[in-house]
């Protein structure tokens, strides 16, 4: 059953603000967090992202931590991924079918993901309470669902009414992050592996939001008659 075409341009005015919001949230926060390391600089190439949200200071594994700001880096991810969640869902109700449930899941997956991921940060503790493997789940799944959204979204592009130009983004973007971590994991710096495969997931999110609120200015233009959903054009009759 499709969604209620009377819904649909609701939708779209929250799901492109939400997107843009989430990478503006991730990164100013991570740009805030990074620059306020007080013991040594924070390393955007060597060092782990979770680094920043840690509250542990001190040695661990031959990296010195210290992130005064860590609540800041973790307030910054869990409103994030509760942004993309939003934004999935709000996706998901203009599709039919497998890709109307897909798309929320991996939305929703990508939250709980990054709640795990601010909750339970790499350090000392993570071994010392059993609670690694909920950093490491955190750690994975936000890189998999994120990724995987953005490709998912790329394939789903006409009944989105998004443009071909982002669908390959999305798939391309999507393909990368997904595809980085098994084949540069070991052998490139830990954080840049970790960045190309998140920020793909941000890229993604900021193109798509962009063009979801310039769609929404268009439909609200004076051209716009009023009765057309999201993604259609108006037409008007020849003078």
């Amino acid at each position: 059953m499709s969604a209620d075409p009377r819904t649909r341009p609701v939708v779209a005015r929250w799901a492109g603000p939400a997107l843009v919001a989430a990478v503006l949230v991730d990164l100013i926060a991570e740009a805030v967090v990074a620059a306020a390391w007080d013991v040594r600089p924070y390393s955007y190439i060597d060092d782990y992202v979770n680094f920043l949200g840690s509250r542990f200071t001190g040695e661990f594994r031959g990296f010195l931590i210290s992130s005064p700001l860590w609540w800041m880096m973790s307030a910054a991810w869990i409103l994030s991924g509760a942004l993309f969640a939003a934004a999935s869902i709000a996706l998901g109700r203009r599709l039919t079918g497998r890709r109307r449930r897909v798309i929320p899941a991996l939305g929703i997956a990508q939250a709980v993901a990054l709640i795990l991921f601010a909750v339970f940060p790499l350090g000392p503790a993570r071994f010392d309470d059993g609670t690694l493997v909920l950093y490491l789940v955190g750690a994975f799944l936000s890189i998999i669902a994120g990724n995987v959204l953005a490709v998912v979204t790329g394939f789903a592009h006409r009944p989105l009414g998004l443009p071909r130009w982002l669908a390959v983004l999305s798939i391309t973007a999507g393909g990368i992050g997904l595809l980085n971590i098994p084949l540069t994991y070991g052998w490139v710096p830990t954080g840049l592996a970790e960045r190309i495969s998140l920020y793909s997931v941000l890229l993604w999110a900021l193109a798509t939001g962009i063009v979801l609120i310039r769609s929404t200015a268009t439909r609200r233009g004076p051209s716009n008659l009023g009765g057309s959903s999201y993604g259609e054009r108006v037409k008007t009759p020849d003078r």
